[in-house]
């Protein structure tokens, strides 16, 4: 259950601004992201298997001056996982979780948190693997491109518990960008001495699909 609950976190965020439904006097708003997924190729490059691939959806009531609005959000939610060695033994704890998510657009103004949200707080609300995350150190940025346009990534060392309940130091990758519709998001975490995994998230980052609807 807990590893659900961050990734239930973000979306519940996404409808959580009251007022997106009163703003158009309908009774109903739908918003679903397009889908999002790591290429084969990038997958076949860096070892990394797919884990998850699919759909959240969160349905919210809100009530205001007496009037009652429902709101459907739907994110597309992806996660890759590697098994390394720790502790003596073979753990699939090297992950890479991608997530579209509609930016939720009324009257001209998006009301998805995920474009305030910084790389730091995306680090410590998507990883899921981990029972915790926490004393979060922002180590620096880089550009790469993803989705064809230049972002930044953001690299953080943290202190992380297993869902096993092991102790371990640990690298996070967070970047974020705007495609069509829809925000999407990148965050890679890894234990710390993995030599050339930092290569290897910029191989996954780089092999971000995300289908716009657009042809």
């Amino acid at each position: 259950m807990r590893r659900q609950l961050a990734v239930a976190l973000l979306i519940v965020l996404v409808v959580s601004s009251g007022c997106i439904g009163f703003l158009t006097g309908q009774s109903a708003l739908t918003f679903a992201a397009d889908d999002v997924s790591v290429s084969e190729q990038a997958r076949s490059d860096t070892g990394y298997e797919q884990a998850r691939d699919d759909t959240q959806v969160i349905n919210r009531t809100f009530r205001a001056g007496g009037q009652t609005r429902n709101v459907t959000v739907t994110n597309h939610v992806a996660e890759y996982q590697r098994s390394v060695s720790l502790l003596g033994n073979s753990q699939p704890l090297a992950r890479m979780t991608v997530i579209s998510s509609p930016a939720v657009a009324v009257a001209g103004q998006t009301f998805n948190p995920l474009g305030e949200l910084s790389n730091r707080e995306l680090a410590q609300r998507l990883q899921q693997q981990y029972e915790t995350v926490q004393n979060v150190q922002f180590e620096g940025d880089r550009t790469r491109t993803v989705l064809g346009e230049n972002v930044t990534v953001s690299r953080f060392s943290a202190e992380a518990t297993t869902v096993a309940g092991q102790n371990v130091d640990v690298y996070v990758h967070v970047t974020k960008t705007k495609d069509g519709d829809d925000f999407v998001v990148g965050v890679a975490v890894y234990p710390q001495g993995l030599d050339g995994e930092q290569q290897t998230v910029d191989t996954l980052f780089a092999g971000i699909e995300h289908e716009t609807g657009e042809s």
